[in-house]
């Protein structure tokens, strides 16, 4: 979701008091092969005093620290043979305090990392094998990638580009190209609201072809900045495009019916339980079933139903589940398996609610509740209409899973109408918006009826579009509209003595009014918090541009002593409306990495708690106001540094310095620092990003990242 103004800066407004934790930027690359060990390569701010990373399983562990600057840390990452598959959490743990959360991918197939120059089909890598998961990055707006191959006639092979939704920012089109450089295919979006492109394709005729991968280039010149990392994973996997039921009721015997293509080979299908890295389309409001719990610490640890094969051709498959009564309630994903490999569906929704298909919920009504029924619009010009009997004052709440769930088109509409077909309430969208970026295409429709008797809830797609991808699991409880809480950032930190912030932020589920109380448990001993209300008029609310979304916050400051033992602390908020304080809700952290424009954020997961860390105070500080710095090759250029409480016998060096640059400290005088930086008439042009740093005891001070532009002459 986009943080409207002064929301938005939030994270750069933080006061830390005398610390200055990490900001990750960028993870590369995005995905690793089980059972391998790898380079990882992480971008970011405040890296200096790098203690390691942690991920959130044992099967993915940091070896060991192989360089550590201001700007980027990289190491050897140990995946074990039995990791689970898809997405995991890491984050950056330093001396000055954790950093936010980022993704990191476990693959099951190779590793190739993509080589620059191959912009020019002439230039183009080659890929002598597959399958195969290329990793690369679109580093710079002008960054273009092609890759060559060979394939035998009758061939058939998926392209799946993986970014969005898998922790990075860039969105690319992806063009299939013939040995004479003409398109043969392309995509851009693979469904309404997955913007990473996916190319299948079977090649009649044997030769040489090409791929070609290029940012998305709208008419505002997006620049995805440094976030930029992709996997191109390229197989013979088969391809899930819908699933229906989309609901199960934990205890019951299922058959789910997947459609696809190429899953005639498909020898097995599980469900595992869903873990806190793979909630890859939570918004605000949510109502996707969130569970906030630790995941299981290893990959052989998560639970998992096996499933049954009953029948399956190319394009379908059937397949009976035995769901276990003590199947937790929430998301699972569907797995599949074959010859050519795993791959990953959509998300099912197991419930402990009675569940009822569509025939029959529209035969009997939806006659008590709560209640949750599937659904699909497979019918040209289709919808579902469905009766209950209302009772005055007794509160109605509707909504669908579908798009949230990966359900690739339906963007349903929910409309109430009275006995005489008055139309009385309708939703169309959880929140609107641009995409999975910002908006949830799913509905969501509090009612409250005045008067007994029938009302009628029709279902159906916004633009009356049905057919295969156009499923919905419809949930029905009788509730009044609420609200949500989420902190940020996700890990506070503060130094022993000093005071640190934090920040609650207040969602209203339509209908919601009036203020809401809040408080904090959980807090270390001697920190003490006020508790906070948010007034009745701070709404959540579309911003004046219609993309931005109004959230109300409190900032809460927070005094830690010299007392406080140095650790991290998992702390809780809770929140209630002020006329009925009986209604608690706990609040929750929220993963959140990009941006786009200072503003998007691609990768959304919700954590159990937020983290406060207590670290030493450190007073040094390294300053410049420089953020970009032109260098021509041959010649030479003053960077000016400012310091506080650095002792003056302290050294200064700069890093991440491009081969062929050499730098030379001038001198001090006072709090100026005056370094001379000289590039070497072979240094090659670019644009990299250098930081100084001088050591005090135990810690760096390091400056924030300078943009340092290799030219070829000093000319504009």
């Amino acid at each position: 979701m986009r943080f409207s103004c002064p929301v938005a800066l939030l994270f750069a407004a933080v006061a830390f008091a005398e610390v200055r934790p990490p900001d990750l930027v960028r993870i590369y690359p995005l995905s690793g092969q089980t059972g391998s060990m790898i380079v990882l390569e992480i971008l970011g701010t405040n890296f200096s005093n790098v203690t390691g990373v942690e991920f959130d399983s044992r099967d993915l562990a940091w070896e060991k620290t192989i360089q550590s600057t201001p700007g980027k840390i990289t190491g050897q990452v140990r995946i074990a043979s039995t990791a689970a598959l898809g997405a995991h959490r890491l984050r950056v743990n330093t001396l000055d305090g954790p950093s936010g959360s980022g993704i990191f991918n476990v693959e099951q197939f190779p590793s190739l990392a993509e080589v620059e120059p191959n912009d020019q089909l002439q230039r183009a890598q080659p890929i002598a094998s597959f399958p195969v998961n290329v990793q690369g990055r679109l580093d710079g707006a002008a960054d273009i990638d092609i890759f060559s191959f060979t394939v035998k006639a009758g061939e058939r092979r998926v392209f799946d580009l993986r970014s969005i939704e898998n922790g990075s920012a860039v969105e690319t089109r992806m063009i299939l190209l013939d040995a004479a450089g003409q398109r043969i295919s392309f995509n851009d979006d693979r469904d309404d609201y997955n913007e990473n492109p996916l190319i299948e394709y079977t090649f009649r005729t044997a030769g040489a072809y090409y791929l070609k991968l290029d940012q998305y280039r709208g008419p505002r010149g997006f620049n995805f900045g440094k976030n930029c990392s992709y996997t191109l994973r390229i197989s013979a996997l088969p391809v899930i495009t819908s699933i229906y039921p989309l609901a199960a009721r934990a205890g019951s015997t299922v058959v789910f019916r997947l459609s696809g293509s190429s899953l005639q080979s498909v020898s097995k299908v599980y469900l595992t339980e869903i873990r806190q890295a793979e909630y890859s389309r939570m918004t605000y409001p949510f109502t996707m079933p969130v569970h906030f719990r630790a995941d299981p610490p290893t990959g052989s640890e998560q639970a998992k139903v096996d499933g049954k094969v009953q029948s399956c051709t190319p394009q379908s498959l059937s397949v009976a589940f035995e769901i276990p009564a003590a199947a937790r309630p929430g998301l699972w994903r569907l797995w599949t398996v074959s010859p050519t490999g795993s791959i990953e569906g959509l998300s099912i929704d197991i419930v402990n609610w009675p569940v009822k298909e569509q025939a029959s919920a529209a035969s009997e009504g939806l006659n008590s509740a709560p209640l949750v029924v599937n659904g699909a619009l497979s019918k040209q010009g289709e919808k579902h209409v469905y009766r209950l009997e209302a009772r005055a004052g007794q509160p109605l709440h509707f909504w669908t899973l579908a798009a949230q769930l990966g359900v690739p088109f339906l963007d349903s509409v929910l409309i109430l109408r009275d006995a005489s077909g008055k139309r009385v309430a309708e939703n169309d969208d959880v929140v609107a918006g641009q995409g999975t970026l910002l908006g949830n295409p799913d509905s969501s429709l509090f009612f409250t009826p005045k008067q007994d008797g029938p009302l009628f809830l029709e279902v159906a797609d916004r633009t009356r579009r049905t057919g295969p991808g156009f499923e919905y699991c419809l949930k029905f409880a009788s509730e009044r509209p609420g609200f949500q809480l989420f902190t940020t950032p996700e890990n506070f930190t503060v130094a022993s003595g000093g005071t640190g912030e934090i920040k609650v932020h207040l969602i209203r589920e339509a209908g919601f009014e009036g203020e809401v109380n809040i408080w904090f448990e959980g807090l270390p001993r001697g920190v003490e918090s006020r508790r906070g209300q948010f007034r009745a008029d701070q709404l959540f609310e579309p911003n004046a541009d219609g993309a931005d979304m109004i959230i109300p916050d409190i900032t809460f400051r927070m005094q830690v002593p010299d007392s406080t033992p140095i650790g991290s602390y998992p702390i809780r908020v809770f929140g209630a409306p002020a006329l009925a304080p009986a209604q608690i809700v706990e609040g929750h952290a929220t993963m959140m990495m990009g941006p786009l424009l200072d503003a998007w954020n691609f990768v959304r997961r919700p954590l159990p708690a937020a983290t406060m860390t207590v670290v030493q105070p450190f007073d040094a500080k390294l300053m410049t106001d420089v953020r970009t710095l032109r260098l021509a090759r041959g010649k030479s250029a003053t960077l000016q540094l400012t310091v506080e409480k650095v002792p003056e016998e302290s050294q200064f060096r700069m890093v991440n310095l491009p081969d062929g640059v050499q730098y030379r400290v001038l001198g001090r005088q006072g709090a100026q620092v005056t370094v001379s930086l000289e590039a070497g008439p072979e240094t090659f042009t670019g644009t990299y990003d250098i930081a100084a740093e001088t050591q005090i005891g135990n810690r760096k001070a390091p400056s924030t990242n300078i943009a340092l532009s290799i030219l070829v002459s000093d000319e504009p």
